[in-house]
């Protein structure tokens, strides 16, 4: 089989992720002879180099707008005609209405279709319109596609809120990590940043979130407990990959660093910045606990490599969080802080429950698998193609 994948505003975080994961095993699986991807330029220098696989860059310098809407239309189409693929995977959610390919649709952003997140946006007073139009856009992707994908059954549950599904394949499959990297053993000091290393030997609990600042985040939540748990322990710091450079919601990270500042807890706040993904593995072992607030989420890639770190997870208690983590994890409130510092605490506190959930976490890791994800993938296009 041939497959050309659209990837075309896939800049950076999960979506680059997947990709690197999927492009490097897909041409394993024997069903898959070549893999056509169009992406953006910048994304085209950290894919897998392989024969199979031809990675073309986006041609336009906008990824949304009129420019997107005619490349996902009308270029797409011509594509996959002139290239004679079998099947035409969407990796972004929003997909071709017609396609002369079989069309599979991963649709990876739980933000369209989450109420809480519409509730979120209007209480900052901000407009919901261009979010609405996106979810309209990847409903009108769905009843296009021939088969759809989901990362979690949660998020295809929330989706069917919105649309029948009954009339077209769909699956739920988990994404994988990197199980060569993402190990409990190694020498936590040996490589982090050079702020951490005094926790990295035990100079008090370290806290961790793997992210970029977004309103979904929720890190509100997290900053807001800091001022609980540095009453419990004076030497705690929290560690994040957040930057001012790397968020498109500026008014309201500033905010929250001027909270931080107003509740006293910006010396505890460690900002790293981004952190390549090849360095994040002795980050997150140098950690005690690792906090994921977010309120919405499709799946959650550093909860995975978290867990197969062996940290303890300390997440926001909605339905994907738990299908991520199950017993793993320990969950608190969403928009409750109080309710988060004790759910830290009931990890940090005590050190016979830390051990165990770390043994629970390296076992939850074992779960999820690039190698299954791409074999799994690679039977939804044969059964796609098969179904013409």
């Amino acid at each position: 089989m041939q497959i050309l994948i659209n990837a075309a505003s896939a800049h950076m975080g999960g979506a680059v992720t997947y990709l690197q994961n999927v492009l490097r095993r897909l041409p394993e699986q024997a069903a898959v002879h070549r893999v056509i991807v169009y992406v953006p330029e910048g994304t085209t220098e950290v894919l897998p180099n392989r024969p199979e696989v031809d990675v073309r860059p986006y041609p336009y310098s906008s990824t949304q707008g009129p420019s997107r809407l005619y490349f996902d239309q009308v270029r797409m189409p011509r594509i996959a005609a002139r290239e004679k693929v079998d099947v035409l995977l969407s990796a972004t959610g929003f997909g071709t209405v017609w396609s002369p390919a079989p069309q599979v649709l991963l649709v990876r952003n739980m933000k369209y279709f989450d109420p809480r997140f519409e509730e979120k946006y209007r209480a900052l007073g901000r407009s919901f319109l261009k979010t609405r139009l996106r979810r309209w856009h990847s409903l009108l992707s769905i009843g296009a596609a021939d088969a759809v994908l989901f990362p979690t059954r949660a998020m295809e549950e929330t989706v069917g809120t919105y649309v029948a599904l009954g009339g077209t394949p769909t699956r739920a499959l988990h994404y994988g990590y990197d199980g060569s990297s993402f190990t409990a053993t190694g020498e936590a000091g040996d490589a982090v940043p050079d702020a951490l290393r005094p926790h990295a030997v035990g100079e008090g609990p370290l806290l961790l979130n793997v992210s970029t600042y977004a309103v979904h985040k929720n890190l509100e939540a997290l900053i807001e407990a800091l001022p609980h748990l540095l009453d419990h322990y004076p030497t705690l710091t929290l560690a994040t990959t957040t930057s001012r450079e790397q968020t498109s919601d500026i008014d309201e990270y500033d905010a929250l660093k001027e909270r931080a500042a107003t509740l006293g807890v910006a010396d505890a706040w460690v900002e790293l910045g981004y952190v390549p993904h090849a360095e994040l593995p002795p980050v997150y072992r140098a950690a005690d606990a690792y906090v994921f607030p977010s309120f919405t989420e499709s799946f959650g890639h550093s909860m995975v490599e978290a867990l197969a770190c062996g940290l303890p997870v300390v997440a926001a208690d909605t339905a994907v969080n738990r299908e991520v983590c199950a017993e793993a994890g320990v969950y608190f409130a969403p928009f409750d802080s109080t309710d988060c510092a004790r759910a830290v605490r009931r990890v940090l506190d005590d050190d016979v429950r830390r051990a165990k959930q770390r043994r629970a976490a390296v076992r939850r890791a074992g779960h999820f698998s690039w190698k299954r994800y791409t074999e799994d993938l690679a039977e939804v296009f044969q059964q796609t193609a098969a179904g013409g």
